[in-house]
Order: structure tokens, then C-alpha cells, then sequence
């Protein structure tokens, strides 16, 4: 076999290889805006980028500012979701006051934004 040939399908195969999809996004998430204080149960929105899509992401609300703790808002509290805005209730048991919230796409955590759960 020529080396010229074997060179050319390893590299062949390693560039579609590498062109697979992987089940993790590559992008990170950026929060860039949410609406006004709430309270539980009703609806915020927040803006971004690169917010995927909500079968595999989900909102945690009430979280520090390195994204730990906090209470998850999947399921029903999505009222709607995009690549660039995501409508969610405030999912009960959050914590009043300001805290941060964060979106996590196929694992992947955003940046957090301050908020501020109103009684």
C-alpha cells in the first residue's frame, strides 16, 4: 500500500470523525438579560445566546453566584423556550431575595445573572 494513500484516508477519516455531532454543546450559554423581580409562579424571561433548546436544558433559580444550589425550573414551568429567550415560572421552594440564576444546555452552565424573587 502507499503511504501517500494510507496518509490520505487517516486524514479523511479523521476530519469526518471530528465532523460528528457530539452530545454536548461546544458554546457556552450567555445570559445577557432578565425581566423585572417576580414572584414564585410567575413568569420571567430571559434573553441570551446559544440557550439551545428545552428538552435539554433547564433554568436554576436561586443559585450562588458560581451556579451551586439553587432550585431547577424544567417541565411545566417552561412556558416558552429558544436559541435567544426563554419564558419560565419561578418554580416553588426558590428563596426571596436576590440571588442568581443560571441556564444549563446539555450540561454546559451559563453565566448567572443577579435576581431578585419578590414575596
Amino acid at each position: 500500500m502507499n503511504i501517500r494513500a494510507l496518509l490520505a484516508g487517516l486524514i479523511a477519516l479523521f476530519a469526518f470523525v471530528s465532523c460528528a455531532p457530539s452530545d454536548r454543546p461546544t458554546v457556552r450559554p450567555l445570559l445577557i438579560k432578565i425581566s423585572e423581580p417576580a414572584k414564585i409562579g410567575q413568569t420571567v424571561m430571559i434573553q441570551g445566546r446559544y440557550l439551545g433548546a428545552a428538552s435539554n436544558s433547564i433554568v436554576v433559580f436561586g443559585a450562588n453566584d458560581l451556579g451551586a444550589g439553587g432550585v431547577k425550573a424544567g417541565g411545566d414551568n417552561i412556558v416558552a423556550w429558544s436559541g435567544t429567550e426563554v419564558q419560565v415560572k419561578i418554580p416553588e421552594g426558590t428563596k426571596s431575595g436576590g440571588n442568581f440564576v443560571f441556564i444549563s444546555v446539555g450540561g454546559v452552565l451559563s453565566n448567572g445573572l443577579p435576581y431578585n424573587v419578590t414575596q
